[in-house]
């Protein structure tokens, strides 16, 4: 051979050899973002609770389930079968089989038809991969340029994989994992041999495979494949046993049995999709704190409520329970029954905004004991009128005041009064703060005036719970979580408390004796270890609501309706406060720490009434929370002569006959009733004679006053100061002088 042949020869190989070359640097390194967005896609969640227990298979668009599995949790044999059904040579090609395809090409020849295809797994993949409905040759020649690609850049292992989680099976299932579930009812390491083989044959023709509907050709395929199995891959001998006979295939196809998808926890389950799902990314198991066990017990306790009192209109409720040291979410009940649709059991009452009433409470009394107050604080429960041209008269639930009462007794005992004293003490601007960095996160945009003391703004069971439980935890903000593995990333607490003043509060809401005035001694409050209690009822009772905790647990109940209907009776707010105090008990047993008590207090006994120093002529004294290193005055109410209360408590004093006085004299002149700036307005259809103001007055230094109405003599009384203005139309102006006092308002009438 010439030397120029040979050059002629050499050229043209090596020529041969970089187009192969190039190609090959072409497949492995050109764009593939088809593969890159298969990679991405979305999976069905599996959603456990905290003993691993499954609440939920997220379904994804048009129900489809689309479940990942590692290819190490596929057991080995299921693997093998799974190739023996469509690839035996897998781990001998590097996707493309020519000798499958010479086989396939000479058997459709004898034919005249096809009977045999030649495409590997990986070129599956790369159809599924890219979807191509053309069966031409052209179409062929990319798959298998998809199936070289796939090849150089990933592992036999990731091929497998992905082939095995994305292989469609029909009937809205896709991969393995889901397969097994919807034909067999459960998880892919709970296969049996038999079964293995059944779903191997399901791709090929998914209507007329289905063992759930046609058993006898599913097993026929089934048993085909296995014996074809033994014959063409000696490997396989090893692990499948080597005369099974037809009948066990037709028996595994005949006990097929379908998934029944778990629903547990939908409104939790939902919450977490929405909040929690997204920062995840693409993951296929989610473990979360959620307690599947408790979660029935409460949604069992929260469906016999409503029941009892279907009558009363209290036709729905929430729960929401959470760990109270780390602020881990156990229960999660959302409505009574989500099926509900004439009482919109799909409306979330965790995260539905409603009045708390009374429930706000602990969050006022708590920042007021870090401006001054203490728990012996007396705060008056006597009637007062706070604002000015829109006066705002808070009652009592039961319509009563009950004078001078120590902030401890005001709390536990949910007086409203005291409770719009101090927030009218202590200013909106610094309690809507306070609430702010307690995440009422629905509040921010609030203007809802004193009657927050009250809870008249919306707020959720969510903001509840989350914020309520800030006192077991010694005062530390945490943000309620419900996912077991958080990758080692744990927010950190924040101060919103001091730690004495969470651990008053805890005092305060778990005082039996302190709560009697307004509650008795109920059962309903009774625990056979430390707990603090909450209730609040809204207007016409249509939201009743209790928050309940230990050391260990705090728990949030709401009841009422969605549809904002008034409740038929007074059902009140021990039926939820129930359903708490048995969910603490369930949850925690018998037995459980005490609250800590508050290191930089000492207890020492006060007067019950005054809340100063208790003495000898103290007739009722208790065991108070002081602050060490403080010596509180001795008592001043209780002198050789009796009981003086002090100079603003006459108008309750004067309410109804009681035993002292009043120690008015001395003190400065003031105007009680009505507060200067008031507005008021006429009534035509009552008669003058009968519409008239009565303005009160206490204090100054004489035993008579005289009540001037516009510069003109109204009238000259004794103690106690009172007088009866006539209602005009107008601007008016009223001066009450006593001794060489005076005092002055001014209101209008329109």
């Amino acid at each position: 051979m010439s030397i120029k042949r040979t050059k002629k020869i050499f050229l043209i190989l090596s020529c041969a050899l970089g187009l192969c070359l190039f190609f090959l640097l072409l497949l492995r390194f050109s764009p593939y973002t088809a593969l890159s967005d298969f990679r991405k896609q979305a999976v069905s969640t599996r959603i456990y609770d905290v003993h691993g227990e499954l609440i939920q298979i997220l379904p994804l668009e048009e129900g489809l389930r689309r479940e990942w599995i590692p290819l190490e949790a596929i057991p080995p044999f299921v693997q093998h079968v799974f190739l023996q059904a469509e690839d035996h040579r897998f781990f001998q090609h590097h996707g493309i089989d020519l000798g499958a395809i010479l086989r396939a090409t000479f058997q459709n020849a004898s034919e005249g038809r096809t009977v045999s295809g030649a495409s590997t797994v990986t070129m599956q993949l790369a159809r599924i991969i890219k979807p191509n409905s053309r069966r031409t040759l052209f179409a062929k020649l990319l798959e298998a340029c998809d199936a070289l690609r796939l090849e150089m850049r990933l592992s036999k292992s990731e091929i497998l994989e992905l082939y095995l989680n994305s292989l469609p099976f029909g009937f809205k299932a896709e991969g393995i994992a889901s397969a097994a579930r919807t034909f067999f009812g459960h998880s892919v390491k709970n296969l049996t041999l038999e079964e293995a083989f059944c779903l191997a044959v399901i791709p090929r023709r998914p209507a007329l495979y289905n063992p759930l509907t046609q058993p006898d050709y599913c097993a026929k395929a089934a048993f085909d494949l296995y014996r074809t199995s033994l014959s063409e891959n000696a490997v396989l001998i090893g692990l499948l046993p080597a005369n099974l006979p037809q009948e066990e295939f037709l028996s595994a196809a005949k006990k097929a049995k379908a998934f029944s998808y778990p629903f547990e926890a939908p409104h939790f389950v939902r919450w977490l999709a929405a909040y929690s799902l997204a920062e995840l990314g693409r993951k296929a198991d989610v473990h979360t704190t959620l307690d599947l066990e408790l979660q029935h017990v409460a949604e069992n306790q929260l469906a016999r409520a409503v029941e009892r009192y279907a009558g009363n209109r209290l036709t729905n409720g929430a729960v929401l329970l959470c760990d109270s040291q780390s602020g881990a979410i156990r229960v999660w009940v959302g409505s009574a029954d989500f099926f509900n649709e004439a009482h919109s059991g799909q409306v979330d009452g965790v995260l539905a905004l409603r009045q708390p009433g009374s429930s706000m409470k602990p969050f006022l009394y708590a920042l007021s004991l870090e401006r001054g107050y203490s728990p012996s604080s007396v705060l008056p429960d006597i009637p007062l009128e706070f604002g000015f041209d829109r006066l705002y008269v808070p009652q009592n639930f039961n319509n009563r005041f009950n004078g001078p009462v120590r902030l401890r007794v005001a709390l536990a005992s949910s007086l409203n009064v005291p409770a719009v004293y101090l927030l009218n003490q202590i200013g909106m601007e610094q309690y809507l703060q306070k609430l702010s960095d307690l995440h009422f996160e629905s509040l921010k945009n609030a203007d809802p005036g004193l009657g927050l003391a009250l809870g008249n703004a919306e707020v959720s069971v969510f903001e509840l719970v989350q914020a309520f439980s800030v006192f077991p935890r010694d005062g530390l903000f945490l943000p309620l979580h419900a996912l077991a593995d958080t990758g080692g990333i744990a927010p950190e607490p924040s101060r919103v408390y001091d730690e004495n003043t969470a651990r008053l509060i805890c005092d305060m809401l778990s005082d039996a004796e302190a709560r009697a005035m307004g509650f008795g001694f109920s059962p309903t409050f009774r625990t056979p270890f430390s707990a603090m209690f909450k209730t609040g009822t809204a207007n016409q009772y249509q939201n009743i609501t209790a928050l309940a905790a230990s050391p260990h647990y705090t728990v949030g109940v709401w009841m009422g309706n969605f549809s904002g209907e008034t409740v038929i009776g007074k059902t009140g707010s021990s039926i939820p406060a129930k359903i708490a105090r048995d969910l603490l008990v369930q949850v925690q047993g018998r037995s459980g720490r005490d609250f800590p008590k508050p290191a930089q207090f000492r207890k020492e006994r006060i007067c019950a009434l005054s809340g100063m120093h208790a003495t000898a002529r103290c007739p009722d004294t208790v065991s108070e929370y002081v602050a060490a290193g403080l010596s509180p005055a001795d008592c001043s109410w209780h002198t050789a002569g009796g009981t003086a209360y002090p100079a603003e408590y006459a108008p309750w004093f004067r309410i109804k006959n009681r035993s002292g006085e009043v120690d008015e004299a001395g003190k400065k002149l003031l105007i009680t009733s009505p507060r200067s700036g008031s507005l008021f307005y006429y009534d035509d259809s009552i008669p003058p004679s009968r519409q008239k103001l009565l303005v009160e007055a206490s204090g100054g230094t004489d035993e008579k006053a005289v009540f001037l109405l516009d510069g003109s003599l109204l009238v000259e009384t004794v103690r106690p100061f009172t007088a009866q203005v006539p209602i005009v139309r107008g601007k008016h102006h009223v001066t009450v002088q006593c001794g060489g006092e005076s005092a002055s308002i001014d209101f209008e009438v329109k």
